[in-house]
């Protein structure tokens, strides 16, 4: 590879805020998202049997400023796993860690 900054992007994390409601409950948190290459966000989204909570499951590493009733709620797969078991969430979810692949942020 000649652009040796690109290196830099093999282990990268996007920081992407999140803030909608689901029947009446607010999330609001930075979701934290792997960085993949394109051939890899296309694989993930248009292999067969590919599922919203997948995509999830294998983009979203973690997250900051997620609170439940006012205690911060730390990532882990247990608690992934519950918010998963809304199609709504997930979908949100999925969309988000598909389109975070996409934003670049522009700098002054």
């Amino acid at each position: 590879m000649k652009l040796k900054c690109l290196n830099k992007l093999t282990n990268a994390i996007i920081k992407a805020p999140l803030n909608f409601e689901f029947g009446g409950v607010r999330f609001k948190f930075t979701a934290h998202i792997k960085l993949i290459e394109q051939s890899e966000v296309d694989r993930i989204s248009t292999e067969a049997g590919a599922r919203d909570d997948k995509v999830v499951r294998e983009l979203l590493v973690g997250w900051e400023g997620f609170s439940d009733e006012g205690k911060d709620v730390p990532f882990d797969a247990e608690t992934l796993d519950e918010m998963l078991t809304y199609g709504a969430i997930s979908g949100k979810l999925s969309v988000e860690c598909i389109n975070a692949q996409y934003r670049v942020q522009e700098k002054n």
